[in-house]
């Protein structure tokens, strides 16, 4: 429910209501927002928020212990997002740790040098404030990352991502919202780049793979779909660029019409310079889109290459341009792509992950009780 919540929180969600469904009780300890409730249940979940981003590690420490004696956990799940908080430390319970993917030297890509540092710093630390705990990531990418720094494989599970049909996601009818979509947009062929706007995402890699391709097909919209501190940015280098009309900011939009954008566009553009999985690979793919996508941990998993998309090098907009440029003037391959994404994608499901994460949950506490 939070503003800027994106892939990370929609993951936790999907997992631990489902891990509720099947008869557990769950306790999220978050940050608050304007206008967030302090304590609320939302999807079998308690919620309960306190302080903002920048001090959550002292919030943490100075709320685990009250919330332990409160609610008495079997198992505490620390969803390492940047800063870890060190739960182990204040919560004498069985501790696994979650994480999607490490920035590593790509955060000095997204936020300024001192911020950028104290990153980049607790990511190396990692191993040696956590000899013994186990970590579940998305993807074989971030395992391999995560032993790179020093974390020992064998504590190390992966638990892919779920996949969903759109109409598990608030969509009642996609043939709808596509017929709606293509009303709109009848004779307007068009790529989408579907994320929250941050520098990271890689939303200037599109924008200037985008420029190059438009040269030479007019004809192509853009479409940028998400909010995100940057979105306010682009308006300026769209005029300055000769883009206007052919480069649409639409800004977060709901569900229904999410999916239906996505349903109508040639291919998802997902050109993030670091991913832990990418879920938006799977809401294309559920709708039998192909990606075009940057050859980075986590995409490179999501997105099988050549077969239900296309990677290219990270920040090379050339390259991700003459991938465009294949993927439109070849209708046959975009199908064929499309049709195997929806094939990977129907691999994956939130039920298996959830039960998954659960196995995990108790193999944890059984290793404490050991």
């Amino acid at each position: 429910m939070h503003p800027a919540a994106g892939g990370a929180e929609k993951h936790l969600h999907r997992i631990f209501s489902k891990i509720v469904e099947m008869g557990h009780e769950v306790v999220l300890f978050t940050t608050s927002f304007p206008g967030a409730k302090e304590r609320e249940v939302v999807d079998g979940i308690q919620v309960i928020r306190k302080g903002g981003d920048l001090m959550f590690q002292l919030t943490a420490a100075m709320n685990l212990k009250k919330l332990d004696r409160e609610f008495n956990f079997d198992v505490v799940v620390e969803d390492l997002n940047k800063l870890p908080v060190f739960a182990h430390w204040f919560v004498r319970k069985p501790l696994l740790v979650q994480m999607h993917h490490l920035w590593r030297k790509s955060i000095f890509s997204e936020a300024i040098f001192p911020i950028a540092f104290v990153v980049w710093f607790f990511e190396r630390i990692i191993p040696f404030f956590y000899r013994t705990q186990k970590f579940v990531v998305v993807s074989p990418s971030t395992k391999k990352e995560l032993a790179e720094i020093g974390v020992d494989e064998s504590r190390i599970s992966v638990i892919y991502n779920g996949s969903e049909k759109p109409a598990v996601a608030g969509v009642a009818n996609v043939a709808e919202s596509r017929e709606n979509v293509a009303s709109e947009n009848a004779s307007v062929p068009y790529f989408i780049w579907l994320s929250r706007v941050h520098r990271y995402k890689g939303i200037w890699t599109a924008l200037e793979a985008f420029e190059i391709f438009s040269k030479n097909h007019p004809e192509v919209q853009l479409k940028i779909v998400g909010d995100g501190p940057l979105l306010k940015k682009l308006p300026a280098w769209i005029r300055s660029h000769g883009l206007d009309g052919k480069v649409e900011l639409t800004g977060f939009v709901p569900a229904a019409r999410k999916y239906g954008l996505l349903s109508s566009s040639l291919a998802l553009l997902q050109t993030s310079y670091k991913e832990g999985w990418g879920l938006t690979v799977m809401e294309a793919a559920q709708l039998c889109k192909t990606t075009i996508a940057s050859d980075v941990p986590g995409l490179r998993d999501s997105v099988r290459d050549g077969e239900t998309g296309i990677l290219f090098p990270a920040s090379d907009a050339a390259a991700c341009a003459a991938a465009m440029e294949k993927v439109y003037n070849d209708v046959s391959l975009r199908e064929s792509l499309g049709f195997a994404a929806k094939r990977y994608a129907g691999s994956f499901s939130w039920e298996n992950s959830a039960r998954e994460t659960l196995d995990l949950l108790q193999r944890t506490v059984e290793g404490r009780a050991s």
